[in-house]
């Protein structure tokens, strides 16, 4: 059985987790933040501006690409040979923009949903028929 990675994420917090094979159990292999950098531009549009959306997008954008770029470095090293993204529809939005052509078509399935606090039992509860594959 090939192994499967689920990237559960939002436009702050990303957790990666492995998957082997039915019955088995999730395995976090990855997690990732918001980088203090990223936080600063995100906080520093004033909330009162109209224009304070656009630090938003902009941190989550970068946010999106450096989840997408280590995605496309655990393909090249062969550490998945599927994967399914978890993730509300805007940031989904962003990562699918953000992924390779060859790390996007090792994407089985997408859950436009924001599980990053959901606990792992629950998340495999939400996941269902992906991970049967």
């Amino acid at each position: 059985m090939s192994m499967t990675w689920i990237v559960v994420a939002n436009a702050r917090h990303a957790r990666i987790f492995a998957h082997s094979g039915p019955n088995k159990a999730l395995e976090l292999v990855q997690e990732h933040a918001l980088s203090v950098e990223e936080q600063v531009i995100q906080e520093s549009g004033g909330r009162a501006s109209p224009k304070h959306k656009e630090p938003d997008r902009l941190a989550a954008r970068g946010f999106a690409h450096r989840v997408a770029r280590g995605l496309c470095h655990a393909r090249t090293r062969g550490d998945f040979k599927r994967a399914i993204l978890v993730a509300p529809p805007a940031f989904m939005g962003l990562l699918n923009a953000e992924l390779d052509p060859p790390t996007a078509s090792l994407v089985s399935d997408r859950l436009d949903k924001d599980y990053t606090r959901a606990e792992t039992h629950k998340l495999r509860q939400h996941l269902g028929q992906c991970l049967c594959v």
